[in-house]
């Protein structure tokens, strides 16, 4: 049955974890948590351990010759930075006496154990600091339960050679590389009295192990979580969104408006650009340019031309092809969303497709100079809105 129980235990820890991480990642606190085999981590760790009988006054012998050997190996699985479960077996030797005979002192009982546990990881650090890949000390506290056997030599016997417990414990982690830890872990367990040999039993009901050990941790697979955005900036964008379709709603409409009156344009221009001619071949007015500025609006994050900016491009085009003037193209990015180096590259891809656009409609590349300026400028100050700065001013 204890058997049965132990086996249950940790079929139960893979399989949460495995049910918990099956799917698509979800966030949790800024980052995303990872798949089933990322963030394992397996260790080893040796140090001394101490048996304490509760029974007031029940144990004899001094401190340090009480202190025995303690071995242990683990393997973990963090779920998420803050919380993960450990397998752990432990292995060692318990030292203490039996009860004073008159003058002549206790004798020395030494209890061979073996104790393995599943425990709840919870990395305060994490919890109270947020979350550092590069942190150097993290405090990981843990709870668990587990089975101890001891007491199975033929010096040390008892009528029990087995007990549940239930552990607790802090572990200091010290981060020296990414892939390796130092771990001090400090544990205590709590057994059955009944289970120790019968030369130290006290007629208590329960006794504490304690043991100090101290070893290397390993990280393999992925190591780290991705950081995702909060559910307040995706509730933030979904709200930009919105507005940017009712933008577009009365950008249409006003397209509409425009595309009525390009072939008017044309005409005029036309008919300006054979007076301009004229003009030029019969004397020597001098003719100012005329400065024309247009812009053209892009999605969060992307350079692609809408259908939108296309547009836009196509009823511009006839003005810069009226002139003989240089046209200079310049690209933008806001600076609320993206890093610097992100938008620096946005605003460079968006001003280089307006022009190639431009250069497919007919215009000289040779008057064609392009621009970016990432997002340390601003093509707008009013409205104070990062959607108008996501564009490219076409200047003549």
């Amino acid at each position: 049955m204890k058997r049965f129980i132990l086996c249950l235990m940790a079929v139960t820890m893979v399989s949460v974890t495995v049910e918990a991480q099956e799917y698509a990642p979800i966030r949790w606190q800024g980052v995303y948590t990872n798949r089933f085999w990322d963030n394992w981590e397996v260790a080893a760790a040796g140090g001394n351990s101490l048996l304490q009988i509760t029974q007031k006054g029940s144990d004899y012998g001094k401190f340090m010759d009480r202190n025995g050997w303690n071995a242990n190996i683990a393997v973990s699985k963090w779920v998420v930075p803050t919380l993960g479960m450990r397998l752990q077996l432990d292995a060692g030797e318990f030292h203490n006496f039996t009860r004073p005979i008159l003058r002549t002192g206790g004798m020395e009982v030494k209890m061979p154990y073996l104790f393995v546990h599943g425990d709840i990881l919870i990395n305060m650090s994490n919890w109270i600091g947020g979350y550092d890949p590069d942190r150097f000390y993290s405090a990981v506290s843990y709870m668990g339960f587990g089975y101890t056997a001891m007491s199975w030599t033929k010096k040390s016997q008892s009528p029990y050679n087995g007990e549940y417990a239930f552990t607790t414990g802090l572990i200091n982690k010290f981060r020296i590389s990414p892939r390796f830890d130092i771990e001090l872990d400090l544990r205590s367990w709590l057994i059955a009295e009944r289970s120790l040999p019968k030369e130290i039993q006290r007629g208590g009901r329960f006794a504490v192990a304690m043991s100090a050990s101290l070893g290397v941790a390993y990280r393999f697979n992925q190591r780290y979580w991705s950081p995702a955005y909060s559910q307040v900036d995706v509730d933030g964008y979904l709200l930009a969104i919105m507005a940017l379709e009712e933008q577009l709603i009365g950008r249409e409409a006003e397209l509409k408006r425009t595309n009525n009156n390009v072939a008017v344009l044309k005409n005029e221009n036309e008919s300006l650009r054979h007076s301009l001619a004229e003009s030029r071949t019969e004397s020597n007015v001098v003719v100012a340019t005329i400065p024309t500025e247009s812009v053209v609006f892009f999605t969060i994050g992307e350079a692609t031309l809408t259908d939108y900016a296309k547009a836009t491009l196509d009823s511009t085009v006839a003005q810069l092809t009226a002139s003989d003037a240089d046209i200079i193209i310049t690209g933008y990015a806001d600076k609320e969303t993206g890093s610097a180096k992100r938008n620096e590259q946005l605003s460079m891809q968006r001003a280089e497709n307006v022009a190639n656009y431009l250069i497919g409609l007919g215009v000289p590349a040779s008057r064609i100079t392009t621009n970016w300026v990432g997002d340390t400028e601003q093509a707008f100050a009013s409205p104070d809105t990062p959607t108008v700065n996501r564009c490219v001013i076409i200047k003549l």
